[in-house]
């Protein structure tokens, strides 16, 4: 459980290192994505009101306003990597995004059994809603988009190894979740 924001910081500088090309475009759109990822789980946690009732554990380290900076990295890195996959189909623009954004809650849905039992963050009454995902699938189709407004185009070699390395790392907690009965 105590490597899941070293696992977020090691795999996003990854991504990162071998990002081509950095201009400012990818930039701008990448700090976007982490600010306004940091900015709407912190409205979302302090109000209620996006996400639904919720709020953070400490297991990913410091935060701003109740939510962990970590959060703000693992949006980057998961817009960053699905935005590379979904551009790579060859549709329109509006199907990427909602695509993305499909595959962002298909990934929110896998991930927050194991999150509640690591204590990463808690819901009300233990239960994720569906606002939740509605939120998730509205937010990230922003964040994708912001990505595709960008106009910036890669291929990083390691982006869809490391969605295959969080979809890993989730399931093994999981697997130690049941063991352990956490």
């Amino acid at each position: 459980m105590s490597l899941t924001g070293l696992t977020i910081i090691m795999s996003t500088i990854l991504m990162l290192w071998f990002h081509k090309p950095w201009n400012n475009r990818f930039i701008f759109a990448s700090s976007t994505v982490f600010a306004g990822g940091i900015l709407i789980e912190a409205l979302g946690v302090n109000s209620g009101m996006i996400f639904g009732t919720y709020h953070y554990g400490d297991i990913l380290g410091p935060k701003i306003m109740k939510t962990p900076i970590l959060i703000g990295l693992n949006w980057l890195m998961l817009i960053y990597i699905v935005w590379q996959l979904v551009n790579s189909v060859q549709t329109d623009t509006f199907t990427k995004l909602t695509l993305g954004s499909t595959i962002m809650v298909g990934y929110d849905i896998f991930l927050e059994p194991v999150a509640m039992a690591a204590n990463m963050w808690n819901w009300s009454l233990n239960t994720v809603t569906i606002q939740n995902y509605l939120a998730w699938f509205v937010v990230s189709f922003v964040f994708l988009w912001v990505f595709k407004m960008s106009n910036t185009n890669y291929n990083n070699p390691v982006a869809s190894r490391l969605l295959a390395v969080q979809v890993i790392f989730f399931m093994l907690l999981n697997v130690v979740n049941q063991i352990s009965g956490l």
